[in-house]
């Protein structure tokens, strides 16, 4: 017997009230002629939506399209409403711990950053990251406007649903339930996520990578990690552990990585393998401003990047035996995914116009004609910032494609993380 399916209006709606949020969001302003046009919604659906969402104060028009008036009914643009609400952005790093609040214009309103150390032990860190994260939601409140919800940024692998840190080897942490940073906060909605995950939605959804099929997006700082971006979508992968680029072998008789396993990439481009060759070169006697710096023994990364500036022959060819073996993954990547766009985000991305010759040397010489003349290679546009970015637009994302979740008297939807 034929089944027959019927069609769910509620779902309907839903659908199209996404899809209306997403459009504005990342196009306008715009008139309610064009969003028809552009979205295939007829234009009575538009008009009711964009009513009740102006209604809600989601929405707001900015006057009249091309400034000028018409016979009839003049086309009037809408946006996405900036101070909707608020959305707070949390990122955990080996060496600090940040924040900002920002509205949904992504303006950052207020930041706050708090050095952390090596020698503090997990729970010491951990109580840190609580600090800050309380601090932001106290922040975020006196705003007087809905706090959207917080997105939080680690370096290593998350179970986004139970939000547990499985493993992060540049923390040392392991099996870590994040829930407890909200204890004080149980009202505010919070997304944990992988920081080059988080970093490479941001790039897609605010940045270089806009509209594009397929992005590789790799931070590059005390170790690396990757996001993979499909149609605008972080690929999660089967357990939501995708994007470990860091951890693929390049040199199978190399030094062990944090991970456990031996000659990852991660060991030949990390922040750790910079100081190493450095130490090497200092220690064969080659002259570098480093003597005198570090006479102590203690390297530093703002040393380093102070010489760099400085034209430090030591440390500049210890970069680019980085960029070396950064060009090597890179085209392995491009010749697996044909991507579109390789961005390089973190710390180090700030060496990327001294780098990118070397980088694109590798590539030139490693992959296939048409992989490689299909994609760009290009630095972030948020550079370090680019996690806190991408943990405001996992928020956002996920408020724009679940609507029903932040628009009272609506359905839930079971939300997205990345």
């Amino acid at each position: 017997m034929v089944q027959h399916r019927h069609i769910n209006h509620n779902d309907m709606r839903n659908r199209n009230l996404a899809l209306i949020l997403n459009y504005l969001h990342q196009n306008g302003p715009i008139s309610r002629t064009d969003l028809s046009l552009q979205t295939g919604i007829n234009k009575a659906s538009i008009s009711t939506t964009v009513r009740e969402l102006i209604n809600r104060g989601i929405v707001i028009e900015t006057g009249v399209k091309g400034g000028v008036r018409e016979v009839g009914h003049p086309s009037i643009n809408l946006i996405v409403n900036p101070d909707a609400g608020r959305v707070i952005g949390v990122e955990v790093e080996p060496d600090c711990v940040s924040a900002v609040i920002s509205d949904i214009a992504l303006h950052f309103l207020w930041r706050r950053q708090v050095e952390i150390n090596n020698l503090q032990d997990s729970q010491s860190v951990f109580a840190v990251v609580r600090e800050v994260t309380h601090q932001a939601c106290t922040e975020a409140r006196s705003y007087g406007l809905p706090i959207l919800g917080l997105g939080l940024g680690v370096p290593g692998l998350v179970d986004i649903d139970a939000n547990i840190l499985l493993l992060a080897p540049e923390l040392g942490w392991r099996d870590v339930d994040l829930n407890p940073l909200m204890a004080d906060c149980p009202d505010i909605r919070f997304f944990t996520g992988n920081e080059a995950h988080m970093s490479a939605l941001g790039d897609c959804y605010f940045g270089t990578s806009r509209e594009s099929v397929l992005t590789v997006y790799i931070s590059w700082g005390l170790g690396i990690s990757g996001g993979i971006m499909v149609n605008e979508d972080v690929v999660p992968g089967g357990l939501g552990l995708a994007g470990e680029v860091g951890h693929i072998t390049l040199d199978p008789n190399g030094e062990r990585c944090a991970c456990g396993n031996i000659g990852c990439w991660n060991t030949l481009v990390n922040q750790r393998s910079i100081f190493r060759r450095i130490r090497e070169r200092l220690d064969a006697g080659h002259s570098s401003i480093l003597n005198d710096w570090s006479a102590a023994g203690q390297l530093s990364w703002r040393l380093v990047v102070q010489a760099a500036q400085q034209g430090d022959a030591v440390v500049l060819d210890a970069l680019r035996e980085a960029g070396h073996w950064m060009g090597i993954g890179i085209a392995s990547l491009i010749n697996l995914l044909n991507p579109e766009f390789v961005i390089l985000g973190g710390p180090l991305s700030q060496f990327f116009d001294f780098l990118y010759p070397v980088i694109r040397a590798e590539v030139d010489e490693r992959t296939m004609k048409w992989q490689r003349d299909a994609c760009q290679i290009v630095s972030s546009c948020y550079h370090q910032d680019a996690c806190l970015v991408g943990a405001v637009a996992t928020v956002i994302w996920n408020i724009l494609n679940n609507p029903e979740e932040s628009i009272p008297q609506l359905s839930k939807r079971k939300r997205v993380s990345v």
